[in-house]
């Protein structure tokens, strides 16, 4: 089956690097047969990377549920590109629904509407109702149009987690389960889509996203503010790179709070980085002692590194083991991920638990001074504890992985 051969395929033979703006009709048709076979396709939306399948192929769908880990519960977001499809999936358009589209469309927001009764039910989540969308990027909106059909446009990410800018921000699981992945470069990211409910009279806002709830009420005449006044997402109203670096980006961003207030931030744009500890056998670990100029000191740390452009965090957790320490491992399991400075900096960490371990050549960097060091778990927890490891990814992977190993 095609999940089957897909699923052994290495990531850069599944991947297809694409035009954002004028997306080549050969790369696009090669995906919408992927989709119509019941394969599964990252692809880019307006902000972030989201998955595609048949909408009406409920074994497809149900593999969306899977890979993502998203509770049974929860109805998926669908894409379609015409009245022919948006009427194959709703009961009615009321005509609250068709000044939004009219006014909103393509992108920006969600309508939820009565399902039609025919959808696949893990589909509908068994809600009843159906959130659709009329794709804003260009190559999501080829791609509907090449299925000829609408397609799931739920985001690239574990349940929970958040969603992904870069093709190398997706998590290893998601990547490695999909059957082809559309690399659109990277994608603005910001706040997502406005979703209104529109099986109610006057219409209920679900959440207020780039669309703010006054050119809502405008639009529609009517106020449909929530009583509470709550804002669930901060809207990005305009950035402004300041300082391009070598490794990460500063951005000013002028936002509007979930309170309303206007104010501007500044954001330290990242790649992502993935971090690894690596264990010798169940009770011994291999740290790092490595001198960092911006902490002034030598500094104990597993072992970890950036994200290349186009590189999933497990390859780079393969690489950066092979070339900081000198081992390479049977084994990647990931444990966890990481915001390590969550207020003014959009870097993730991912770290990966690496056993079985195997000698290999080590390639240091030439700005990187470091010894590597075999520590047993215990002692490593005692240092934690005593304040002489003070990493906070080091911290973060050491605890997990004693847990895990202590299973």
């Amino acid at each position: 089956m095609l999940k089957e051969r897909q699923k052994n395929l290495k990531l850069s033979d599944k991947t297809i690097k694409i035009d954002p703006f004028k997306p080549e009709p050969e790369l696009i048709q090669k995906a919408a047969s992927v989709i119509r076979s019941g394969g599964i396709v990252v692809f880019p939306t307006r902000s972030l990377y989201g998955l595609a399948a048949d909408a009406f192929n409920e074994e497809a769908v149900g593999r969306i549920f899977e890979i993502k880990g998203r509770g049974s519960d929860k109805p998926v977001l669908v894409l379609a590109d015409s009245y022919l499809m948006l009427s194959c999936l709703v009961q009615n358009i009321p005509p609250a629904a068709q000044k939004i589209i009219d006014n909103f469309w393509p992108g920006k927001i969600t309508i939820v509407f009565d399902a039609n009764e025919s959808l696949p039910g893990n589909l509908t989540a068994g809600s009843g109702k159906i959130g659709i969308r009329r794709p804003g990027h260009p190559v999501a909106s080829a791609l509907v149009k090449a299925v000829g059909g609408p397609v799931t446009g739920t985001s690239a990410n574990i349940s929970g987690n958040r969603g992904c800018r870069m093709i190398s921000e997706i998590d290893p699981v998601i990547a490695e389960s999909v059957d082809l992945i559309i690399d659109a470069g990277e994608l603005k990211g910001g706040t997502g889509s406005t979703v209104i409910d529109v099986t109610e009279e006057p219409p209920v806002l679900i959440r207020e996203g780039c669309i703010s709830i006054n050119e809502i009420n405008k639009t529609l005449g009517v106020d449909i503010s929530p009583e509470n006044g709550e804002r669930i997402f901060a809207k990005l109203n305009e950035t402004k790179t300041i300082y391009k670096g070598r490794v990460f980006t500063l951005s000013f961003d002028n936002i509007t709070l979930p309170n309303g207030v206007i104010t501007g931030i500044d954001i330290i744009r990242h790649p992502g980085a993935s971090a690894m500890v690596p264990m010798l056998n169940k009770n011994t670990v291999l740290l790092v002692k490595q001198y960092r100029y911006a902490a002034g000191d030598y500094i104990w740390e597993i072992p970890a590194g950036t994200l290349n452009p186009g590189e999933s965090p497990l390859e780079c957790a393969k690489r950066e083991l092979i070339e900081e320490i000198g081992y390479s491992a049977a084994k990647m399991e990931k444990l966890t991920e990481i915001v390590p400075v969550p207020g003014y900096s959009d870097e993730r960490i991912y770290i990966f638990l690496a056993t079985d371990l195997v000698k290999a050549v080590q390639n240091l960097d030439r700005d990187e001074i470091l010894n590597v060091h075999e520590v047993k778990m215990e002692v490593a927890l005692e240092m934690i504890a005593k304040g002489e490891i003070i990493d906070a990814k080091t911290i973060s992977g050491l605890y997990l992985a004693s847990v895990k190993t202590a299973k």
